[in-house]
């Protein structure tokens, strides 16, 4: 169950998360590249090489856009510090992560990431917490991307004070929802196949959840 009867959803949404600041260098941008699969197939793919190589020197490489997911991870260990929200953490799944970038990313900087409770969903046996974390330069100020992390949280739920189950979304209806899914045949098919070791290699950015470097702790999350 999510807590005991005396948890408030209002407490846990007002909840201030602290500030973060997540700095990182060329290296760390080429390292997540590696990661995603980055000349996997073929090392000499300039399509792709430009994410891990410059022939101008390292601070010229460009960055993945969604390189700015990494910048929602500390927030993913302050979850079990919410007030009133009991569960267990080899159970959490990553839900869907949303992102809009709004500049494209430097090659290395320090970003000021601010977040706070966007979402949360009583499923019965779960729970679904939305984190929202808008992301800025640290040097400029400017405001660089917008995350929204959604967690699945196994054994959370249960915690409505009515029949209704409990639901809260600052941005209202889900933005998947208004996605139109086209008719016919696909214009065009690409298949991808990532590397066994993989997983491991992308850990290296900064996702430690040993959900996907344990074997025991994989095979007791199912």
């Amino acid at each position: 169950m999510a807590a005991s009867s005396d948890f408030d959803p209002q407490l846990l949404i007002a909840h201030k998360f602290p500030e973060k600041i997540y700095s990182y260098t060329e290296r760390d941008a080429a390292i997540y590249g590696l990661g995603v699969g980055a000349c996997a197939k073929d090392a000499l793919d300039d399509k792709e090489l430009k994410y891990v190589y410059h022939p101008d020197g390292q601070q010229f490489i460009q960055v993945l856009p969604t390189f700015a997911a990494l910048f929602s991870n500390d927030f993913a260990s302050e979850i079990e510090h919410l007030p009133g929200l009991e569960y267990d953490p080899r159970l959490l799944l990553h839900g869907h992560q949303f992102i809009e970038i709004y500049k494209p990313l430097p090659s290395n900087a320090s970003m000021v990431n601010r977040a706070s409770i966007s979402g949360l969903q009583d499923k019965g046996k779960a729970a679904i917490l939305e984190i929202e974390i808008l992301s800025y330069e640290k040097e400029s100020g400017e405001l660089i991307c917008m995350n929204r992390m959604a967690v699945y949280l196994r054994g959370a739920g249960g915690f409505s004070k009515s029949s209704q189950p409990y639901s809260y979304s600052k941005h209202g209806t889900n933005t998947a929802s208004n996605i139109g899914i086209p008719k016919g045949q696909p214009y065009a098919i690409f298949e991808e196949c990532t590397q066994p070791s993989q997983a491991l290699l992308y850990r290296l950015s900064g996702d430690y959840n040993p959900l996907h470097s344990d074997p025991k702790i994989a095979e007791v999350a199912g």
